[in-house]
């Protein structure tokens, strides 16, 4: 172990800045060992331990799922729960089925695949995921999947809390560096919530991408979160639950105020390390301490199995006065996690997001409704194209084609907005333009599966020659 903890530290000045080392070589050694400094990684350990459809050939992790093979490039996730894998074709970044889970010491399913009845390894690698989980992504504009960047992306790294550090490197002063903790409650609360929050549906503002956030932002500056009940069992519902606490009564308790973002105790020091917390504000615990023991954590945040991400279990952050294994349900209805200026626009996406997910009626409905409401006004370029999409999935073709010319007159470089209007043409039985732009979207994005099978129904004659060539490019 020594000797990768050795490499780990000699490496962190170039994962993290030199600039940061040089000041605050402690601190970046030591944070290169948490999850976060461990976000991304060329795959290893876990490549050793035998598996159907899982190998380790001439220094490669290879998974196997129906006869095809691909080779990973990298792994997204510390290990500390679990490790996703992703291959690369070119430039495109796909995920694997297959996921490595630590706590049960296995392969299985990698999450969003539990209900795939094939799953395959063509799914998109898009980059709200990569987003929060590197340090940085490089997409190409106007794509789904492809990426600038070559090799292993850089982990999360310290501008990801502190912002951009040019002229704190030029005349180090506090003024000139993020800290969150320094910042008003939502600033600060907004760094953890920008990639701890997931909510039921993260929505950007008009104009916003989710990586034009930045530490010292509001996270409603760039997007909005719509939130339900049922924070319980959510792999990122930790911040829902902690504002259910009687803990976070007031502004003055946030993720900093338990867990340090520069190091990660051993696990034999957990219980003390997380006591030590507690009683910061609860000193007069020593008579239930006596009775109870010293393992706060332990009864009052019990860890249970979460309903997504991959069956891991996670720490309840409801800091429970005395444990219980009730929970909220999903009351089906949304809300902004804060208020947000664009809430309207918001919740109609949000209800669009939700009703694809879970296959909900009633989220659709609402959807509809509220998207009617937009289209009366102003509408831009995502509530036309959510309602496009919604009026496609109700057989309304010719309807869709207008809402999603419109919207891809607004991003005409976008393989999403030619994809979507092809696929409405082809519904809406013109076949010709719906050929023109699948066209274009392999002109942009040659992997992505779509346009092929537009291109399919559009020219018959020539059906076999587009599956063939999908086919072929795709590595099937």
């Amino acid at each position: 172990m020594l000797p990768l903890l050795i490499l780990l530290a000699g490496a962190a000045a170039s994962l993290y800045g030199a600039a940061c080392g040089a000041c605050h070589a402690a601190i970046v050694d030591s944070f290169a060992r948490t999850g976060m400094g461990r976000s991304v990684s060329a795959p290893r350990g876990e490549a050793g331990l035998a598996a159907d459809g899982v190998a380790w050939r001439d220094g490669v992790l290879t998974h196997q799922i129906g006869g095809i093979r691909k080779g990973m490039a990298f792994a997204i996730g510390s290990g500390n729960a679990a490790k996703s894998y992703v291959w690369r074709a070119g430039d495109s970044l796909f995920q694997s089925p297959l996921s490595w889970y630590r706590e049960r010491a296995r392969w299985d399913l990698s999450p969003g695949y539990e209900k795939d009845r094939k799953p395959d390894f063509y799914r998109p690698i898009e980059g709200e995921c990569l987003a929060c989980h590197t340090g940085s992504m490089r997409p190409v504009e106007g794509t789904q999947h492809r990426y600038a960047f070559q090799g292993t992306p850089e982990p999360i790294g310290c501008a990801r809390c502190h912002g951009d550090s040019a002229a704190h490197e030029a005349s180090p002063k506090r003024e000139n560096i993020v800290n969150p903790a320094r910042l008003p409650a939502v600033r600060r609360d907004s760094v953890c919530e920008s990639c701890h929050l997931g909510g039921e549906a993260r929505i950007p503002n008009p104009g916003r991408t989710f990586s034009d956030f930045k530490p010292g932002m509001r996270l409603e500056e760039v997007l909005s979160v719509y939130v339900s009940g049922d924070a319980d069992r959510k792999v990122t519902g930790h911040v829902e639950q902690m504002a259910s606490a009687a803990c976070a009564k007031d502004a003055k308790l946030w993720c900093g105020s338990c867990h340090d973002p520069h190091r990660e105790p051993p696990a034999a020091e957990r219980a003390a390390y997380y006591r030590a917390r507690c009683v910061q504000c609860h000193s007069g615990s020593a008579k239930h301490e006596a009775a109870e023991g010293g393992d706060c954590t332990g009864c009052h945040m019990q860890r249970a199995l979460a309903r997504d991400g991959g069956h891991t279990a996670f720490t309840d952050h409801r800091i429970r006065l005395r444990p219980s294994s009730a929970g909220s349900m999903p009351t089906g209805l949304l809300r902004p996690w804060r208020p947000s200026p664009y809430a309207d626009r918001g919740l109609a996406l949000a209800y669009l997001t939700v009703s694809e997910k879970e296959n909900s009626l009633p989220a659709l409905r609402q959807a509809a409704q509220r998207l009617n409401s937009l289209l009366a006004g102003k509408p831009d370029g995502a509530v036309l194209t959510a309602a496009g999409m919604l009026a496609l999935r109700q057989n309304k073709a010719k309807q869709a084609v207008i809402w999603l010319e419109q919207a891809l007159a607004e991003d005409p470089d976008s393989s999403r907005g030619e994809s979507n209007l092809a696929a409405a043409l082809l519904a809406a039985g013109e076949t010709a333009k719906a050929a023109e732009h699948a066209k274009a979207v392999l002109r942009i994005e040659p992997l992505l599966e779509a346009p092929y099978a537009v291109l399919a129904a559009a020219e018959p004659l020539r059906a076999e020659e587009w599956r063939a060539l999908y086919r072929k490019r795709a590595g099937r």
